[in-house]
């Protein structure tokens, strides 16, 4: 059987009545597919239909009936999104949808209901204030990183933001998600199981990244303070892996999630099908003594691994830094305190600013230490001498 997504109706596109499957279609034209003889438990009425809504509706009719092999539409706005659809459910059994690890609002309807996230709709020019949340993120579907992101925090800020928008901005709004930390969860996924898996956070907010001089990035210390929380961290990010992939493929990620130190919470931000950047892959292979990327390539020349039965501890604590370019001057006496145990990475200037992106960065800085007590104390030095510089 089919599905056949269509707002419009049949008559025009000569659609009759003895198609083998279901019609997904608005409110509006239910009553003429009803009129040509279309049976009434084979149309599904979308409160809207784009990717959020037609996803569910399928999504539904695929757990019900195991025989359906293709969604599709005739109408050419929706075609390039409906075919991402098509390829989550139907596509190729070893491919992943990478559409979804790259288009977060794809991302957030695909996750929608099954993992703790902010609410989210697509923002567009037309889009009615009284469906926005007070606080919210307004960001680039696609964009790497955090360029691009603008916070509003009232309605007169969520207007002037919206009276700038192009017809054709592909945008996201989502909840502003009220947090203190945010982890980042690194590792190889493959046919629906952690092969590997890494934990570091961040020792400031990535939203205020335009306002900061640098960012550190290291080892998660609640491998030492809280290890359930790491548990925690490896099973929702398994689940939201095994949700965007359908069981498909290998992927090295990157993932992001909130904590909210006060009630526990965790948020999930987004992932991506890569390895993290700032030399994330570098800071783990220090700490843990694993270098992940050598297993993922090795899962793609079709060498097999056994899933992850225990979580890896880290031998040591490590960090890197990151100087932006935009702020400050790397200090002239860093090398001093650095000395052989530290390597530094420098990067030319550049106006573009993202949280973990290296065009923005003066400098990356990689340490490690035999705990991570010792890594608070050298981030704090280091910190002082560039906020002096």
């Amino acid at each position: 059987m089919k599905i056949f997504v269509y707002p419009y109706s049949p008559t025009t596109i000569g659609f009759d009545p003895d198609f083998d499957g279901y019609v997904i279609t608005t409110a509006n034209s239910f009553e003429r597919y009803l009129k040509l003889g279309f049976l009434k438990e084979k149309i599904e009425i979308a409160e809207s239909i784009d990717f959020k809504h037609v996803f569910r509706i399928v999504q539904d009719l695929v757990e019900k009936f195991s025989d359906f092999d293709e969604v599709f539409t005739l109408k050419e706005n929706d075609i390039e999104w409906i075919d991402v659809i098509n390829d989550y459910f139907f596509g190729e059994k070893n491919k992943p949808t990478l559409a979804l690890f790259k288009d977060k609002y794809y991302m957030r309807s695909v996750l929608q209901g099954k993992i703790e996230q902010p609410d989210f709709v697509a923002m567009t020019p037309g889009i009615s204030a009284e469906k926005v949340p007070e606080k919210g993120v307004i960001k680039p579907r696609r964009a790497e990183a955090s360029l691009g992101v603008d916070f509003y925090t009232n309605q007169f800020e969520f207007e002037r933001t919206r009276a700038n928008l192009a017809a054709d901005d592909e945008l996201i709004l989502e909840e502003a998600v009220d947090y203190d930390v945010m982890f980042t969860c690194d590792g190889v996924f493959y046919q629906n199981e952690l092969i590997q898996f890494f934990s570091n956070q961040y020792s400031n907010k990535v939203s205020n990244c335009d306002i900061e001089r640098y960012t550190i990035i290291h080892t998660n210390e609640n491998y030492w303070k809280n290890p359930s929380l790491i548990s925690r961290l490896k099973e929702d990010t398994a689940e939201v892996l095994k949700i965007l992939t359908n069981g498909k493929g290998t992927i090295a990620f990157h993932m992001e999630w909130f904590y909210n130190s006060v009630t526990d919470a965790l948020t999930f931000c987004e992932v991506g099908a890569r390895f993290g950047g700032w030399h994330i892959p570098e800071i783990v292979e220090l700490a843990f003594g694993q270098d992940y990327r050598k297993t993922y390539w090795e899962l793609k020349k079709g060498k097999q691994y056994l899933k992850m039965k225990q979580i890896p501890q880290p031998k040591q604590a490590a960090a890197v830094v990151g100087i932006y370019a935009n702020h400050t001057a790397i200090p002239e006496n860093m090398g001093k305190l650095l000395g052989a145990r530290f390597k530094c990475i420098q990067y030319g200037s550049s106006s573009k600013k993202g949280a973990t992106g290296n065009s923005d960065l003066l400098c990356l800085i990689m340490f490690a230490e035999d705990d991570i007590e010792s890594i608070y104390q050298i981030s704090e030095r280091i910190g002082k001498m560039i906020e002096e510089a």
